[in-house]
């Protein structure tokens, strides 16, 4: 039997003892549209050779509902009778033997290599870059240093050259690296209290930057025994090559038996 869509006018092939007894809900698989198909005379012949033979026709089957004594609520509750076309469906791609991942679809192996590659030559480029750019480095990120101490890789900083010069110039006495010169010691009133005021200054005579150390003065009588004696610190902590370094001290009431004073390096 022929059913032609009112819409549409798809033309489909179905069984008429589908329809039977009261005809059936049917809906078109091209336009979607519902109709009641009333059921075929007993006399009608199932299908035409004409129209079975049309290439514009498609096989279909109704789909059967539940049966209601009300014809109108049968309308609304039955299942419709749906044509759908059969669509071959792509088989996935089988996993490769002993994986568990997806299989990929053209797959180039020849772009993980080249990123490998990549990922090589920045990893020895930054390397090299650490290694050659050391004084760069330091000055422009400090923190860096500790990472080269911690490397043993601080042999070209100017602060490792620094550090190994002052380990050779620590054993050297303080009286071969600098020299006290100009000291000039004198008395102050002030406000009826007399303070003792010892300036001078210090030379390096080294090439290097070196750390001044602690001054000493002594305060002696004519004995020569020391009655009185303080350390304190010059004007700065660094003397660069070359460079004169001033100091000053004072002592309030200073003792009245002194007679002399000296101004040494404090030992360590």
């Amino acid at each position: 039997m022929i059913l032609t869509c009112p819409e549409c006018s798809a033309r489909y092939v179905v069984d008429p003892k589908a329809l039977l007894p009261n005809g059936r809900v049917v809906r078109c698989a091209k336009c979607k549209h519902s109709w009641r198909e009333d059921a075929p005379d007993i006399d009608v012949s199932l299908v035409d050779e004409t129209e079975a033979e049309s290439p514009q026709v498609a096989e279909a089957a109704p789909e059967p509902a539940a049966p209601s004594p009300d014809a109108d609520k049968q309308d609304a509750t039955e299942d419709e009778f749906a044509i759908r076309r059969a669509r071959r469906k792509k088989r996935p791609r089988p996993l490769p033997k002993g994986s568990n991942l997806p299989a990929l679809q053209n797959h180039k192996h020849g772009d993980i290599l080249w990123g490998w590659y990549g990922l090589g030559a920045f990893i020895v480029i930054f390397i090299t870059s650490f290694l050659v750019f050391q004084t760069t480095i330091s000055e422009i990120w400090p923190p860096s240093q500790k990472l080269y101490r911690s490397l043993d890789l601080e042999n070209t900083t100017p602060q490792k050259k620094n550090r190994e010069a002052a380990l050779l110039l620590a054993d050297i006495p303080n009286d071969q690296k600098f020299r006290i010169e100009d000291t000039i010691p004198s008395k102050i009133l002030n406000d009826k209290v007399v303070t003792l005021k010892v300036e001078g200054n210090i030379s390096n005579l080294t090439d290097k930057t070196l750390e001044l150390p602690l001054l000493r003065i002594s305060l002696k009588d004519n004995q020569g025994q020391v009655i009185r004696e303080w350390t304190f610190k010059s004007s700065a902590a660094t003397i660069s090559e070359g460079e004169k370094v001033t100091f000053s001290t004072s002592l309030p009431n200073p003792p009245d038996d002194a007679t002399s004073i000296s101004v040494t390096f404090a030992e360590k």
